[in-house]
Formats: C-alpha cells, structure tokens, sequence
C-alpha cells in the first residue's frame, strides 16, 4: 500500500496491545494434554469453514480424533482444507504456522513435521508467554473463561446468562452451592446475581460478558420484574424430579428479559462494563437476525449510565453498529474476532468508523480464540488491517502518518485500557 502504509504498521508493530476478548484456559497448566495438531487447531472457527465449504459432520469428527492417524485424517480434510485455506481463519492459521514453527503453512508436507513440533509444546512450561507475550506483545487479554487464570497474562470478565436462562435444575444447584444459600423465591435469584457478580469483582472481573444472542434474540423488553415469579415457578417445578432424568428449566422470555434489564441495573450501580455479542454465531447454523445490534438500541437509551462494548463490529451489522455508536455516548466498537471472520470488512468497517465515530470508542484488538496458538496469526492480520485503514485515511488528506500513529495507539492500547480499568497494566 505505499510508504504511507509501511510507515504506520512499524509503528503499530511496536506496541504491546490489549487483547479484549480471549476463550483460553485460565493457567496454562490446564491446557490438554490429549491432543494433536488437527485436533487442536480444529476447535475453533476454521472448523466452520471447512463444514461450510462441504466436509460432513462425521467426518470432522473423525478428523479431530487424535488417537487415529495422522495422515489418515489429513487425507479426509485436505480438499476442504485447500478450498478454505483463504479466509480469514484459514489464513491466520497459515500465518501462525510459518512464525511460530517455521513451518510453510498447513499442507501436505508439513503437517507431520508441525505435529511434532506441537506436541512439544505440550510439555512446554512457557508455551503461554512465547506466543502471548514473546511474538504477540500482548500487554494483557480479557479472559472470557471460569476458573483460576493467570493474572501476567489475563484479567477475566463474567458471565451472567445462566440467571437469565437456567437450562437445568443441575445449573441451579450450582449457583446455590456457589452462594450457600437454596433458591426458594425470585429475590433469591436476584441476590444470588448480584452476589455472582460482586464475588467475580473481587477476582478481577473487569466486565460483564452478554451471549445470549446465540439462543435468542438481543430484543429484551421492558419487563417489570414481578412477571418473572413465573421463572421462579419454573425451577421449582424441576426440583421432585428424579436425578437421572435431565430436567430442562423452561422459563419464558419474560423472565429472560426482566433478568437481563436487573443484569444492566447491576452493571450500572456496580460501574462496570457490558459486553455484546453481536453478528455472525460461530457454528454451522444459527439465526443471524437474533444478533443484530440493532436490536440493542432501546436498552442504550434506557440506560444510559452503562457502558456498552459492542463484539464483532456487528458483521454483517457494521453500519448499523456505526450510527449506533455515533448517536450514543454509552456504545462502544470492539474489533474483536473480527480481523480473522474477514479481514476485508474489518479494513472498511475501521475505516468508515473513523469517518463517523470519534476515535476513543473502538478497541481494535480481541483474539477471541480456543487454544492459544492462533492468537498470534489473528494479531498479525488486525495490526495490518487497522494499517490499511489508516493508511487510507492518510492517502484521502484525513490526517498526516504521526497522527495515524497516535490513533492506533488508540485502538490497540489506551481505549480499551481506559474502558476495562486496565491503565497500569498497557
């Protein structure tokens, strides 16, 4: 792209970033052990692109069973492979491979020589530090997780959603045993919550983390709190039954709404972050109209003492998110997962935000990964796409190359480090 171009990515290639949104395990320790290559890199995301470009569910399955042979597996996969290899998630991929193995990519000839090279991080004690911090310069990464975490590498966020929809008695006797106290009444859900989320903060939960779009819509009506006793009704209906039976808890969207609108009263009385998940569901197959930010927009109104840091630049939602965030002090844009879903719209999208959306408001940096290996390749793509961005805007007479500079600082480092708490730490 040009001088220009060259220029602002030296100076981005500099930065020790924050990392918005990871799925890793908490202490590297806790990492499997009974895997392989195929199996692990599998878990997360490239997997949809290989269902997508034609590979059944069976044999995926069968692909990800490390206790059959290698080869084996490779020659089921390799033509959806080669079809996919270009996407986002292929390449980053690719790019994690050739930097972090010196391996040309995943292919053929080297996906037994790769295997053995993972297999020996495996029993590596600082296979976390060499990609986080050694090749990714990654100052901290917010940790969508439970569990214990390492605090060099992560600060974790809290999830919620299980008190807006329990999906099982087994979900409610794990809250109860996590708050010593049995669940009888609706302001024992309620203070159970808020129990939840005061005890996540004392851990160091720096956010609260919403994915409901994945089993609904982000539509949450105003529901006044006395209409969800019927939830409260629900769980107490599951209670006689036998334990080897599954006891689902139904609670209807009432109750889920009336819950979600208390989550958001608690985030604004307790001053911390709200995290959306919005846009495209990972999986092969959802309801991609359940995820529109747009569906968010009264709950921006109602509570304007929340902040909100909406996921995924809302792809394919991104203009919407845009005037979303232009009209409300309280919308925030993350980039997170979005460099690796398509680098393409993460360029346009970052570089029509600059146009309409004062820079403090985007962080451009979350990983949003399964296993820790591909943080590296995403990392890679989103400082070259926020590079192209700028660039752009440098090339249009928008601002000079140092000022581009100042601005990625911005995104990678100080916005997401004044919105999380995280100042000290970037």
């Amino acid at each position: 792209m040009g001088a220009s171009y060259e220029a602002i990515l030296a100076s981005i290639e500099t930065l020790e970033i924050v990392d918005t949104h990871e799925h890793l395990t908490g202490l590297e320790a806790d990492r499997s052990r009974e895997t392989d290559v195929l199996q692990e890199y599998l878990t997360h995301y490239f997997n949809s692109d290989l269902r997508s470009a034609g590979l059944s569910a069976a044999a995926l399955r069968r692909v990800m069973d490390h206790t059959q042979p290698l080869m084996e597996r490779w020659e089921i996969v390799e033509p959806y492979w080669e079809m996919a290899r270009h996407t986002g998630y292929g390449r980053a991929l690719d790019i994690t491979v050739q930097a972090l193995y010196g391996l040309d990519g995943i292919r053929r000839e080297t996906v037994v020589a790769l295997n053995e090279a993972f297999l020996q991080t495996l029993s590596s004690p600082d296979h976390y530090h060499r990609v986080l911090k050694e090749s990714s310069h990654i100052a901290i990464s917010l940790l969508d997780a439970e569990g214990p975490y390492d605090p060099a590498y992560f600060r974790p966020v809290v999830r919620l959603d299980r008190f807006i929809w329990p999906r099982d008695l087994e979900t409610v006797l794990g809250i109860e045993e996590e708050c010593g106290a049995t669940i009888r009444t609706l302001d024992d859900w309620l203070a159970a919550c808020e129990a939840t989320l005061l005890r996540a903060r004392e851990r160091g939960a720096v956010a609260i983390k919403n994915s409901d779009a994945y089993v609904r819509t982000l539509r949450f009506d105003p529901i006044p709190l006395r209409e969800a006793e019927a939830g409260i009704e629900a769980i107490r209906a599951v209670r006689h039954m036998p334990d080897w039976e599954a006891r689902p808890v139904n609670v209807d969207k009432a109750f889920q709404d009336a819950m979600f609108h208390y989550i958001l009263g608690l985030a604004e009385k307790h001053r911390i972050p709200v995290q959306v998940h919005t846009g495209i569901l990972e999986g092969s197959g959802n309801l991609l109209t359940n995820s529109d930010p747009q569906l968010l927009n009264p709950l921006f109104i109602q509570y304007p003492g929340v902040t909100f840091d909406i996921f995924h630049i809302g792809y394919p939602y991104q203009h919407v998110l845009s005037a979303l965030a232009k009209m409300f002090p309280n919308v925030y844009l993350d980039m997170c997962w979005a460099h690796i879903i398509s680098p393409t719209a993460s360029v346009n999208a970052l570089a029509e935000w600059i146009d309409s959306v004062p820079v403090n408001k985007i962080s451009a940096f979350g990983g949003d990964y399964g296993f820790v290996d591909a943080v590296y390749g995403h990392q890679w793509l989103a400082r070259r796409n926020v590079a192209k961005a700028l660039a752009i805007k440098v090339e249009e007479g928008v601002f000079d190359v140092a000022r581009a500079c100042e601005i990625a600082r911005l995104l990678f480092v100080e916005n997401p480090a004044r919105l999380f708490g995280l100042e000290g730490l970037a």
